[in-house]
């Protein structure tokens, strides 16, 4: 398992420092002026000139690459031209409330697509099926974003069970920063009416950003309860008398979920890029939501920033999930190996 998992380690690595040319090399190939952007119309030239050479933009760019990696280790992403301050600054403010949101739909992603595809690859043709099929269907090709509108007219506005938008409601005290999360920094203060709280204002965007994902892993484990359903080593289970619940949960189960597993690894991933929007319809103080207003005014710095945290996140997951299926089947370590 150790020999396995180096090996992930090391292509993860080789693919963020590829990933980390191609953008930045992709970002000074924009068009457009990136001092002349930071600076007004009326700066003068001489100033202009000092400023990009003070920033080595005078240099060709694998001399520019060298000082922004130089940099990154040292903490310095660069300066925003969207909130004029640092990169760094913004990631520390907006990054943790993301993660915030995207750990809470995670947790609804993986809770509900088990039980669906369980509940569905348990009652394979009949009415339970059919239904959790159908839900499945308008999951899958509904957006994200779509389920966030919804929500929001009718369990908020409508029904007005829950906030329609922010993180914490009028009057509810922002937590003394610690870590940057909200709900870690109330519990570490002991502040648990500003947790339910946070918790009661990010349900919907998190149940809206998680559905699309939940559907595809259940239809996948679904089908993989269909397929090994068929293997004879279950119906010899079966012959010798075995319980179903035992020959469901032990034998079935764990080959079914590992399609599943992966996938729901990479939709997880995914939600630092498809949260925008939601956090766009629900006001959420984001990354995402930043990052894509930051994109649209071509800030290279937030640009390359932002796509080196997604690389990151998928890295960190695929690593993850590699490393939880190959728990689940010893024959894919023992064949990496």
């Amino acid at each position: 398992m150790k020999k396995y998992i180096g090996k992930r380690l090391f292509w993860a690595l080789v693919a963020l420092i590829g990933l980390s040319i191609f953008i930045f090399y992709f970002g000074r190939i924009i068009p457009g002026d990136p001092i002349r952007m930071m600076v007004s119309p009326q700066t003068p030239d001489h100033v202009v000139e000092e400023l990009r050479e003070s920033l080595a933009l005078d240099q060709p760019v694998y001399t520019q690459y060298f000082y922004w990696m130089r940099n990154v280790f040292q903490g310095d992403l660069g300066f925003s031209v969207y909130s004029r301050r640092s990169v760094t600054a913004d990631v520390q403010q907006y990054l943790p409330r993301s993660l915030e949101l995207i750990a809470y739909a995670a947790s609804v992603q993986i809770v509900g697509s088990f039980l669906l595809g369980i509940f569905a690859g348990s009652n394979i043709d009949k009415w339970q099926d059919h239904i959790t099929r159908l839900f499945s269907y308008i999951g899958v090709s509904v957006p994200a974003f779509v389920f966030a509108i919804i929500f929001q007219l009718v369990f908020s506005q409508n029904l007005g069970w829950f906030p329609t938008s922010g993180s914490l409601s009028e009057g509810v005290a922002t937590p003394s920063r610690v870590t940057g999360f909200i709900g870690l920094d109330a519990l570490f203060s002991g502040e648990f009416f500003t947790i339910g709280n946070y918790i009661w204002h990010a349900t919907l965007p998190a149940v809206a950003l998680a559905i699309p994902g939940m559907e595809q892993v259940a239809r996948m484990i679904r089908s993989g309860m269909i397929t090994i359903n068929q293997k004879d080593y279950i119906s010899m289970a079966r012959g010798y008398g075995l319980p179903e619940r035992t020959v469901r949960f032990k034998y079935l189960l764990r080959p079914s979920i590992i399609p599943g597993v992966t996938v729901l690894g990479m939709q997880i991933a995914m939600m630092l890029g498809n949260a925008f929007l939601v956090e766009l319809i629900f006001r959420w103080p984001g990354f995402s939501r930043f990052a894509i207003n930051a994109m649209l005014r071509s800030d290279l710095n937030t640009i390359v920033a932002t796509v080196m945290i997604v690389g990151i996140m998928f890295a960190i997951i695929n690593i993850v999930v590699d490393t939880l299926v190959a728990y689940i089947d010893p024959r894919i370590r023992y064949s990496g190996s």
